[in-house]
């Protein structure tokens, strides 16, 4: 599993910047859109925006986490180079079980936020 994420990570590599530049985004018209809404309007632009800064913060931080995933320890590699090599993928296998909760946390409340958007607005 480690090795998938780390080939997606690596395709979606030169792609980083730009996820960067859409949470940024996100992030200022939130900031911009708290000051500009009016009344029975909040939330018109913020939940979007809010989706927007989420997802593509998430995207970058995956790609940033998961571009270098450690190799696996050889047969020829002595005992203690294994031990510091398993110990280093047990790291990156956490962060990898910490992305599934986040994200799986991530999808539930981009549902909701969604639902109570177009409840309101349309």
């Amino acid at each position: 599993m480690l090795d998938r994420l780390n080939r997606l990570a690596g395709w979606l590599l030169p792609l980083r910047n730009l996820f960067l530049g859409l949470a940024v985004l996100g992030f200022l018209m939130i900031v911009a859109s708290l000051f500009i809404e009016s009344r029975g309007e909040e939330g018109r632009f913020v939940i979007p925006f809010l989706m927007l800064f989420l997802w593509a913060f998430s995207v970058h931080v995956f790609i940033i986490n998961f571009a270098v995933v450690p190799s696996e320890a050889g047969p020829g590699d002595g005992l203690v180079r294994r031990s510091w090599q398993r110990g280093k993928r047990a790291w990156y296998w956490l962060v990898a079980l910490f992305f599934l909760l986040t994200t799986a946390a991530g999808l539930y409340v981009t549902i909701r936020l969604v639902t109570l958007w177009m409840r309101d607005f349309f």
